[in-house]
């Protein structure tokens, strides 16, 4: 729930405005699930009872750092 809320912050959501935040709450007493898909169809799955809050937002953050990597590698390969 505390990721779930920093992560539909307004500041949050400001910074990226392509962002979709979809929220699916389950009462059935299964494990506290993140599934996040990439623009890309790549998928990052945190199971929550095992992660903080924090670990869950480090996790995010590095891969969508590594994406935004990659971008710029491509588009510089791209450019003459």
């Amino acid at each position: 729930r505390k990721f779930l809320g920093y992560i539909n912050h307004k500041r949050i959501q400001a910074t990226n405005r392509n962002c979709e935040v979809t929220a699916d709450v389950r009462h059935d007493g299964s494990e506290p699930l993140v599934d996040v898909m990439f623009a890309d169809g790549e998928r990052l799955i945190m199971k929550g009872a095992n992660l903080t809050t924090i670990e869950m937002l480090t996790a995010l953050g590095s891969r969508c750092n590594a994406k935004e990597i990659k971008e710029e590698q491509k588009s510089k390969k791209k450019s003459p």
